[in-house]
Parts: structure tokens; C-alpha cells; sequence
């Protein structure tokens, strides 16, 4: 299989519905995930707090330790939301600079808060409105890109990672926490069965509204296992693609360099 990445041209026209993995238009996607976020914001934090018992921390603290960062690294933060991976870097590895980019004005709005307050700890971080499906930065301008729980809601995701690939120096890395498929069969019907009934029950607590989490576990659902998204990562070109699981593989941390 070559590793030589398709242009985002050639994939533009490949887009599907997030909450399926069907073939419809990108634009269904786009405006229900920009609603979703911009609804929840605010609230983002506490759910995820709850809905993961807590252990979204620890994912998090996984994917900045398996990341190559150094006090040299130019660092993007693609569908960084409100800061959760960004900080986390700022706190762990203290990255020369990092772009926070989100598709989402509202979730870097509390980002920005978040920067206010002083968690970046001094590391330069700046905030950028970006889709991550159409970067606006030159070719091989970053070290390292960090990505948590973003592909998985991009209806272009060929074209996503591409442009990923674009963007990263030759030898940076692409570091990617995304939601997962336990290999277990007793703990993924497990899993399965709290994404039906109880990512839209702690979206309801915390929200009062369970239907954007119906939308989030539904994509959970949708999304490739361990072996299928190191398989998309291979096909854009990235080389030397590793995972590790986190939590019995609810979730994993995909680490693939550009050659």
C-alpha cells in the first residue's frame, strides 16, 4: 500500500455523515456539530468529567506523554475545543508555542477564559477559529499536531488528514486521542450499551438536554476501531502509526509520523 497522501482536492468530494459513517453531504455534519458546541460550551468540561468517571484526565495526560513535544516544538492544537489537551501540554511539556485552533468560536471562547486564568503557564498560545478539514497554514509549519475527540465529528476525514499531513515538518508527528472499540467482547457490549443509554443520561444532568449526546455516542459508535483508523492514517501518508489503549481500549491514543 503506498503511503504517498492523496491531495485534498482528489477527497473533497468523499464526505459522510458523522453519525453513520454513510455517504451525504459534509455540510449535515458541519452545522449539526457546530450547534452541538456551541450549545454545550460551557458545560463541556463538567460532562466529560462525569460521563468518563473522571478519567478523561488521565487520557489526556497519555496522549501529551506519548507525544514527541519538547520546549522547541511548534505545536497545533486541531479541534482543541476549550483548551483540555493545549493546557495540558502548557502543564506537562511546555511547548515553544502552540496555535489552539476549533472549529467552534464558542468552545475557544471558554478556552480564552481558560488563558485569562493562566493555565497556558507561560508557553505563547494563540486562538484560532480553524476547520480543520481546510488548515490555513503553509506547508510543513508544525512539529507536532495534537487532535482529541476531533476527526471523529469531520465528515471529510480523508481530507482532514491529509491537510494534517500538509502541515507537519517532515518527522513531526500526529497525536490523536479519539474514542475507541474495546477489543474485549465482554467489556465492549458493555460499552456498548452505556453509549445508548448513558452518554444521553449524563448529557441531560448536566445540559438538560440529551439529544446532542444521542448525536455523540451514535458517532462513537460509527467511528473506526484501533485497526481501522491506523489503516486511514497509513493511507495519508503517515508512517510508523502506534496505538495505545486507554481505559480497556474505550479509548486510544494514535501516534503517526510524516517520513
Amino acid at each position: 500500500m503506498s503511503n504517498t497522501p492523496q491531495t485534498p482536492e482528489k477527497q473533497a468530494d468523499h464526505s459522510i455523515d458523522t453519525a453513520t459513517g454513510q455517504e451525504a453531504p459534509a455540510e449535515i455534519s458541519s452545522a449539526r456539530v457546530k450547534k452541538i458546541f456551541t450549545d454545550i460550551a460551557w458545560k463541556y468540561e463538567r460532562f466529560n468529567k462525569l460521563s468518563s468517571f473522571g478519567q478523561y484526565r488521565s487520557w489526556l495526560r497519555t496522549l501529551i506523554d506519548k507525544s514527541p513535544i519538547t520546549d522547541q516544538t511548534l505545536m497545533l492544537d486541531i479541534a482543541g475545543g476549550t483548551g483540555d489537551v493545549t493546557f495540558t501540554a502548557c502543564d506537562r511539556k511546555q511547548p515553544k508555542h502552540i496555535i489552539l485552533s476549533d472549529y467552534t468560536p464558542a468552545m475557544l471562547e471558554v478556552a480564552q477564559s481558560r488563558l485569562d486564568a493562566g493555565e497556558a503557564n507561560g508557553v505563547p498560545v494563540e486562538l484560532a477559529v480553524v476547520d480543520g478539514q481546510d488548515i490555513p497554514y503553509e506547508d510543513e509549519s508544525f512539529d507536532v499536531i495534537t487532535m482529541s475527540y476531533g476527526i471523529r465529528n469531520m465528515p471529510e476525514r480523508e481530507r482532514a488528514l491529509s491537510e494534517m499531513y500538509r502541515v507537519l515538518k517532515p518527522g513531526g508527528a500526529l497525536c490523536v486521542l479519539e474514542f475507541s472499540t474495546p477489543p474485549n467482547p465482554l467489556m465492549r457490549l458493555g460499552y456498548n450499551l452505556y453509549l445508548r443509554w448513558g452518554i444521553p443520561a449524563w448529557g441531560k444532568i448536566v445540559t438538560g438536554d440529551a439529544s446532542g449526546f444521542v448525536y455523540l455516542a451514535k458517532s462513537i459508535k460509527a467511528f473506526p476501531d484501533q485497526k481501522g483508523f491506523t489503516r486511514m492514517l497509513k493511507d495519508a501518508g503517515f508512517s510508523r502509526v502506534e496505538y495505545t489503549n486507554v481505559t480497556f481500549g474505550v479509548a486510544a491514543v494514535h501516534i503517526a509520523y510524516k517520513e
